[in-house]
């Protein structure tokens, strides 16, 4: 069974070999040249690796605390999908660590990041809980696989807190600095936490429902009754999304912000309207409103995470190209950041496709028995 399931995913296998190695090779010719290879200027000095960053580390966060749910909370229904959870967040973070690594240009700038920290920056504290909480999701991971409930209980507590923690100061980062009215603000973090709900639990739709499918494996009752508690689950907290949308830019038009016309009808608003708001927002809604099946669970979720990425990216770049004296900046991102980016998804990917293979991501340490579902549960 094994070896069939192998065969079946080898061209994913190729395809994401074939990418990681453009990214490996991007990032070989980072380090040779430094930063140059990037679009960042004096004006934008944060390019697309720290957007894709941004992104993957909150998809990690929100799976984490999916898989809270059953190991921290105690909600059994959630058991089942409590471990690939886990170990989808630790197949994204690390990978998210490394893009983030690569905008440094130099590696032997995290040693001097460890070595001289600066106590008052909240971009310190945000890579020093990063650097904790993979260590702790590390540990719960082999807990859990090794059967250590009484372990697994007391690094899930810590992972709960942990993802939040560093979700919330990553949004910090961005909140404090208030010469950027599309940043500033207590709400920004409090975003943030949200968005790494929404995109880790589009993210775990997908993976599980694709995994199931290369396999050709039917998905059993309970981790399907599951997926669409967590389809509704995702469609409620778009809608909180939406209002938080609403409240920024009710701000930034009091404000007097160039951000608010760049967003309304300026640079960024076909991409905020038409993706951000209606594909990754309001589709995704409609579609999980009833009936939620599994091509529904995977076609909203792809919306979702698509307009996630693009939420962000008007958020860190459209962000910083309005300057503080009035003049505007401009942006162009370059393949090598593409292809660093490109190169963390597939790494991703791998890892996780390693893991479907050496573990039962169903539930902790044996396979959840196979029944034949012929209709889709309602939930609720």
């Amino acid at each position: 069974m094994k070896a069939k399931t192998s065969a079946k995913g080898l061209p994913i296998v190729i395809l994401t070999s074939l990418v990681l190695a453009i990214g490996i090779f991007s990032m070989g010719n980072t380090l040779i040249q430094g930063q140059v290879v990037f679009g960042s200027t004096d004006q934008v000095p944060w390019n697309l690796l720290i957007v894709a960053y941004v992104f993957l580390a909150l998809a990690a966060s929100g799976m984490c605390l999916v898989s809270t749910f059953g190991h921290a909370l105690g909600f059994e229904k959630f058991e089942v999908i409590s471990k690939r959870s886990l170990y989808l967040a630790i197949s994204v973070l690390i990978p998210a660590l490394l893009v983030l690594a690569m905008d440094l240009g130099r590696l032997d700038r995290i040693f001097y990041f460890i070595t001289s920290p600066n106590l008052q920056a909240p971009m310190w504290w945000m890579g020093a809980t990063y650097g904790v909480y993979v260590v702790v999701l590390l540990f719960e991971f082999f807990s859990v696989q090794t059967g250590n409930e009484k372990a697994v209980k007391i690094a899930s507590y810590v992972t709960l807190c942990g993802a939040i923690a560093a979700t919330s100061i990553l949004g910090g980062i961005f909140a404090v600095v208030i010469q950027r009215p599309l940043w500033y603000g207590g709400a920004t973090s409090v975003y943030f936490v949200l968005s790494a709900l929404i995109t880790g639990i589009a993210t775990l739709l997908i993976a599980t429902v694709l995994t199931y499918k290369v396999a050709k494996n039917e998905i059993n009752f309970k981790l399907q009754e599951v997926l669409s508690y967590l389809g509704k689950a995702m469609s409620i907290l778009l809608a909180v999304a939406l209002g938080f949308h609403a409240w920024r830019l009710i701000t930034l038009f009091y404000v007097g912000s160039e951000n608010f016309n760049m967003v309304l009808n300026g640079t960024y608003s076909f991409a905020f309207w038409g993706v951000v708001i209606a594909l990754g927002l309001v589709i995704p809604i409609l579609l999980l409103l009833k009936n939620r099946t599994p091509r529904k669970l995977v076609i909203a979720g792809l919306l979702v995470l698509i307009g996630m990425f693009v939420d962000k990216y008007i958020m860190v770049i459209g962000g910083q190209l309005v300057q503080p004296f009035g003049e505007v900046a401009s942006y162009s991102s370059t393949f090598t950041e593409w292809t660093i980016f490109a190169g963390g998804i597939a790494a991703s990917v791998l890892i996780y496709m390693f893991g479907v293979k050496k573990f039962s991501l169903d539930a902790l340490g044996h396979e959840e028995p196979r029944v034949i579902v012929t209709k889709p549960p309602r939930a609720g």
